[in-house]
């Protein structure tokens, strides 16, 4: 198994045992791969075709069989009430319309006593992995060019994150924080790195000048100053990991 992204192994544990699981929010199927491996029979739903057929490739490369489907969880989901007995959502609830309603209707497909598990980006003060460069781009390229992912750190404390669920018609809700550390030899490195992977960072930086690309380095390692360790950057990064049952 290759290495899984930051939290995905504190849900797979947190549904251990589960048959018949959703992943809402799959993308490229990292953790609904995992899952699988797991021993459960997963569905996987997202709205971006692309991601689905790069999960389907994925999973084909892994020798896992998975359920992939084009759903929107603003929507009604295509499934029946208590169709599954868990249902995990990975970086996918914060971006929703109206996330009560999502995990309201999450909690429809779940089976009464079926376990939820769910993981957001903890406010951005708690991710300067992801707001630095955000702040760096703003001041480079002004605010407007800034204004993405605005959706990152909703319901990113833990007690706002355990009332929507409740809200939601969830119990035995607990909200904690996972804190981890992404790591890079510099400034220079990470921004190359994160915008290799990131699609944000990754539009940001087909548009830069040389100029202006050392202009955003200059003005994130300023910003990196307090996460300087000997050799490397050592950049905190949080998540709110949620898990009820219905």
């Amino acid at each position: 198994m290759s290495e899984l992204p930051f939290g995905a192994s504190e849900i797979v544990a947190g549904v251990a045992g589960a048959k018949r699981l959703l992943d809402a929010g799959c993308g490229s199927g990292r953790l609904t791969i995992a899952l699988a491996e797991a021993g459960a029979a997963v569905t996987g739903v997202d709205t971006n075709t692309g991601q689905l057929q790069a999960a389907a490739r994925r999973a084909s490369e892994a020798g896992v069989s998975l359920t992939l489907r084009e759903a929107d969880f603003d929507d009604a989901l295509p499934f029946a009430e208590s169709s599954f007995d868990a249902v995990v959502s990975r970086l996918s609830v914060m971006a929703a319309a109206d996330p009560v309603a999502t995990l309201r209707e999450l909690g429809r497909v779940l089976e009464p006593g079926g376990r939820i598990v769910t993981a957001l980006w903890a406010a951005p003060a708690e991710n300067p992995w992801f707001a630095a460069p955000r702040e760096a781009i703003g001041v480079v390229r002004g605010a407007e060019r800034a204004r993405f992912a605005r959706a990152f750190g909703k319901l990113g404390d833990p007690a706002e994150a355990a009332t929507a669920h409740r809200e939601a018609g969830f119990v035995e809700v607990e909200a904690v924080l996972l804190r981890g550390t992404r790591f890079a030899p510099d400034a220079a490195a990470y921004w190359t790195e994160l915008s290799a992977e990131n699609g944000h960072f990754r539009r940001i930086e087909a548009t830069l000048s040389d100029d202006e690309r050392a202009a955003l380095v200059a003005e994130l390692d300023e910003r990196f100053v307090p996460f300087h360790e000997t050799d490397r950057l050592s950049l905190p990064r949080t998540m709110v990991l949620v898990s009820a049952r219905r």
